[in-house]
């Protein structure tokens, strides 16, 4: 069974293609880096190749798709698209880490290509989006009626101010600058970028800390699969999308002097786009963490509130876990890449062979994807809280 990893130079493909070397698979790794692909193969092992492809290119990604029993996109969200049309092209089941929600909501769009083509996509399958569906989709099924989904992503932070980026830096980019959506009242509503600060309760190490909105793509799905239990509010909060307090802040200051903007403007008779020039800046960083590996904890967790067996009922879910030594990366790095491993797997084998476009809350089978996770070190925990008896008004 061969497997494509595009975007396999990056932080999260390589560790996509680890977990998924650990199994007799053969792995292409793809990306526009080649060195960078090559450097993973390298990495991955003998049944491991590079590729050099961009994925603008439909003829040429549909080429390096050929054959393969499922693709795995790890490549910046701006171009979802283009990879789900290459594998409707190339006739190959299709597996990303999320569109943060305006392209997300495009993607569905699809739904009846890939229906008809008798292919499989899954929209958004790291931990947030990803883990945190699958778990709204577990607690929802217990419920007869669902009133709230809402959603927290904590981590250790990072003890000094360093702002060496932990995944994507362009999609942080967009994460600190664009309204974060909130579903609320029947209604989608955008709400100010890392507003509604919140302390949460996540446990140890992690315990107490500060959350706040984030544009995400668990909330362009949840309300629509909950549409018919009644559904009135979904939103997700994390803690500083793994920078120290500090340091998200000088990015808020940045993003906040319009540093993070993608429209052109006029220099000395010239134009640039401002956010090139702050990613040339942020280039420079030295991309090594303050947080030491012992410290690298993740925990997601999924809060919902409904009805069961006639009774209001809130149904908490929480998957944690900490750092891998061997490869050295932090629990949070492999809590995003180890999912769309499991679930490349299962769409490569068939095992998950639903045609059309997906959220995972929609078709991933929670206990046994919670069980691969425990098999790679993490922990999902079930918590349920409900009123006994209380004062009559």
């Amino acid at each position: 069974m061969q497997i494509v990893v595009l975007g396999g130079a990056g932080i999260i493909g390589r560790v996509i293609a680890l977990d998924l070397a650990q199994d007799d698979l053969d792995l292409v790794i793809a990306d526009r880096d080649l060195a960078g692909a090559e450097r993973t193969a390298q990495q991955v092992g003998k049944r491991a190749r590079a590729a050099q492809v961009d994925v603008t290119d439909g003829e040429a990604l549909a080429r390096v798709l050929s054959g393969a029993a499922a693709c795995v996109n790890s490549t910046l969200y701006y171009f979802n698209l283009d990879v789900m049309r290459a594998c409707l092209k190339a006739g190959v089941p299709y597996l990303d880490l999320g569109g943060l929600f305006h392209v997300t909501r495009q993607q569905l769009e699809l739904g009846r290509a890939f229906r008809d083509a008798g292919l499989t996509a899954v929209l958004g399958l790291g931990s947030c989006p990803g883990v945190a569906n699958v778990q709204a989709g577990w607690l929802g099924a217990m419920l007869e009626r669902v009133r709230s989904v809402r959603i927290y992503n904590g981590a250790t932070l990072d003890e000094g101010e360093s702002l060496a980026w932990p995944y994507a830096i362009e999609t942080i980019l967009d994460e600190i600058s664009k309204p974060a959506m909130v579903f609320r009242g029947g209604n989608f509503l955008e709400a100010p970028p890392l507003g509604e600060e919140e302390f949460f309760l996540f446990p140890d190490p992690i315990g107490w800390a500060k959350t706040h909105l984030s544009l995400h793509s668990e909330v362009a799905t949840i309300p629509l699969t909950f549409a018919d239990k009644g559904i009135e509010e979904c939103f997700f909060k994390i803690t500083f999308f793994g920078y120290s307090e500090a340091a998200l802040r000088k990015m808020a200051f940045l993003a906040e002097l319009g540093l993070a903007e993608t429209e052109r403007v006029a220099v000395d008779g010239g134009s640039v786009r401002p956010r090139d020039v702050l990613l040339a800046q942020l280039r420079k960083v030295p991309q090594t963490r303050d947080k030491p590996k012992s410290k690298g904890y993740k925990d997601v967790a999924t809060v919902v509130e409904g009805v069961q067996a006639g009774r209001p009922v809130t149904l908490r879910a929480d998957t944690s876990g900490g750092p891998h030594a061997a490869w050295g990366i932090s629990g949070g790095t492999l809590l995003v890449g180890v999912p769309p491993a499991v679930v490349a797997r299962w769409l490569g084998s068939k095992r998950l062979s639903r045609p059309g476009v997906w959220a995972p809350e929609q078709v991933i089978e929670p206990e046994p994807f919670f069980a691969e996770l425990a098999r790679r070190g993490f922990t999902t925990t079930l918590t349920r809280a409900e009123t006994v008896a209380a004062p009559v008004a």
